[in-house]
């Protein structure tokens, strides 16, 4: 049996799991049993272990999914958020923007990874359900104005490397699936498509249909990668030549040194920012 919820388009009018056990309990049953609640509980252990009835778990999942393709969908009627913006060819927000319109209608399905720490020195990561972030106004601000996207203990897997914390969480669009033999994985919801994000089960396997794109950045967030109107054709500033005072010209030159063998003692201090970003994406399966 693939899916007896499939079945139910008219699951969202299915209050309780109750109510869609009564739709297997027959008049036999309560005439045996003489109690209700029994009955569903009877039949739930019995034809959930064969497979002919869902787990409840299974059902509040389905409920949902069905609930949100029912509901109008806001994210396909708002703008785009990176309408009208231009970025650096090949900057991680050109490859956000890259991906927008087709990961919000659902043509494709992308997980980013990304590592980050700030000033202070804490350091998180995450796998990040694109879908799901593109579906919250934080994104403007990543667009709009360039700030990081940032590691969330709600994303799909969050590691908080400085307490070594580990939250794992399904989306409305994955769900979690960390198995010992392939490791990490996320399996979508709609299609039923997993992506693998291990490193050695992709080495493995490089027939896969499922990309992994790393980002390459030279910056802490992406400011740096928007190419603003007044950018366009800038032309450089004049030069002006004006006469050499060799005294001061050396005290700059030995307070660059100094201000050199500085930044090479507080390196490790400020290296702050994106430490790792990598984009898995792959075209979903048309039914």
């Amino acid at each position: 049996m693939d899916d007896d919820l499939e079945n139910y388009e008219d699951i969202t009018k299915i209050k309780t799991y109750a109510d869609y056990l009564d739709r297997f309990v027959t008049k036999e049953d309560l005439m045996y049993l003489e109690d209700e609640e029994l009955a569903r509980d009877v039949k739930e252990l019995y034809a959930v272990n064969k497979g002919e009835i869902r787990s409840k778990a299974d059902f509040d999942r389905k409920k949902r999914e069905i609930e949100l393709l029912n509901r109008e969908d806001d994210s396909k009627e708002r703008p785009l958020f990176s309408l009208n913006m231009n970025y650096k060819k090949g900057s991680f927000l050109d490859q956000l923007q890259e991906r927008e319109s087709e990961v919000r209608n659902g043509r494709k399905s992308t997980i980013i990874f990304i590592r980050y720490k700030d000033k202070k020195g804490k350091e998180t990561s995450a796998y990040i359900d694109y879908r799901e972030r593109l579906k919250s106004d934080d994104m403007e601000g990543v667009f709009k104005e360039g700030k990081p996207l940032l590691p969330k203990p709600t994303d799909l897997s969050y590691y908080n490397w400085t307490i070594q914390k580990v939250l794992s969480n399904d989306s409305t669009f994955f769900r979690v699936d960390a198995g010992p033999k392939e490791r990490l994985s996320f399996k979508n919801n709609t299609d039923r498509k997993i992506i693998n994000v291990d490193l050695e089960y992709l080495d493995k396997h490089p027939n896969l249909d499922v990309k992994r794109i790393p980002i390459n950045f030279k910056n802490r967030d992406g400011a740096k990668d928007i190419i603003k109107e007044t950018d366009k054709g800038k032309l450089p500033n004049k030069i002006i030549v004006t006469p050499v005072d060799v005294k001061k010209e050396n005290l700059k030159l030995r307070k660059k040194g100094k201000d050199k063998k500085d930044d090479e003692e507080n390196k490790e201090e400020d290296n702050w920012g994106y430490q790792q970003i990598v984009i898995f994406d792959y075209e979903t399966r048309s039914k």
